[in-house]
């Protein structure tokens, strides 16, 4: 009788041990995994770290892959490797797509065009930040006071007043490129005197205005020293810049498996101007000047790119501190 009795406890003992550990691994199958990429600057860095600590409040296990071209991030997506990234309009459409550039096209019509042709290829692009980080031209506000500039129909209306002699600084490449300079002069007509027209590497246009040693000076739309000095950036009124507004985008499968995902990342662009809804000019300049002071966040106040994201997203009360 005692055999039979220890016998029978041995064999609930047995299931209950299997029970347990089938309880203890269920858990297990319902973690929600995905991967972030994001590219080797300031900027994506910022952007990968907001996406990844809002999707982990959030309830997601998340892999983050940092420091890739942009070639790198685009052929992990297409490979499966990576599920979330944020790009950029312009870059989706003429590196991406193999499109050619032709001035004209605004924000809006952009965004859409990339947001059609990126579906057809299981990638699903969510709301854009509308933050513009493409080729500009700015100058110190006294400058542009003096003048009673705002957009860049009004520089070159000064430009032709001037014969050109304004002092200018770019970088060398931004020559050659379609979107480069002399394209610039014939888009809004007007020409910068050579006697007055600086040229230097990445960078050197920035120091050239820092040191006020011109007057108008090439730069990007979210330069974290735009912010630290307060230059103005001309509106490009006419449209000639191709739209670079930077878009969290998913892959199509993954978001079929986690639909909350678009919600969750839609909040964030939330946060910004225009909230990702249709762009105007001074949506476009908002998100801009949004940037250029989280860009400052690293690149001036010497904050580690994980730390500036998750301040800002406790200031929004989009997770806890």
């Amino acid at each position: 009788m005692r055999k039979l009795t220890s016998i029978v406890s041995a064999v609930v003992l047995t299931l209950a041990l299997i029970v347990m550990g089938t309880g203890c691994a269920a858990p297990e199958t319902l973690v929600k995994e995905v991967t972030v990429g994001n590219k080797n600057f300031t900027e994506e860095y910022i952007v990968g770290q907001l996406m990844k600590q809002l999707l982990e409040d959030r309830g997601f296990k998340v892999n983050l892959v940092s420091d890739l071209s942009s070639m790198a991030l685009r052929e992990g997506m297409e490979a499966g490797d990576i599920d979330i990234c944020a790009d950029y309009t312009g870059t989706a459409w003429m590196v991406h797509l193999s499109h050619e550039y032709e001035p004209g096209v605004d924000n809006n019509e952009l965004y859409r065009l990339v947001k059609e042709e990126e579906e057809g290829k299981g990638f699903i692009w969510l709301n854009p930040m509308w933050n513009n980080n493409t080729y500009a031209l700015a100058s110190w506000p006294e400058f542009v006071e003096r003048y009673d500039l705002k957009t860049l129909s009004d520089l070159a209306a000064l430009y032709r007043e001037n014969k050109g002699k304004i002092k200018t600084f770019v970088d060398f490449e931004f020559f050659p490129r379609p979107d480069g300079l002399p394209a610039l002069e014939k888009h809004y007509d007007f020409k910068v005197d050579e006697g007055f027209l600086m040229t230097g590497t990445a960078g050197a246009s920035l120091m050239g205005l820092e040191n006020h040693d011109c007057e108008v000076a090439m730069v990007f739309g979210t330069d974290a020293a735009i912010a630290k000095h307060g230059w103005h950036v001309y509106t490009d009124d006419k449209s000639f810049f191709p739209p670079y507004d930077l878009t969290p985008y998913v892959r199509k499968e993954v978001l079929d498996k986690y639909p909350e995902i678009e919600e969750i990342l839609n909040e964030l662009v939330a946060t910004l101007p225009g909230r990702g809804e249709s762009a105007t000019s001074e949506i476009v300049s908002e998100c801009q000047k949004a940037w250029q002071e989280l860009n400052a966040k690293v690149d001036i106040e010497k904050m580690e790119p994980d730390e500036a994201a998750h301040e800002y997203l406790v200031e929004r009360s989009l997770i806890k501190e």
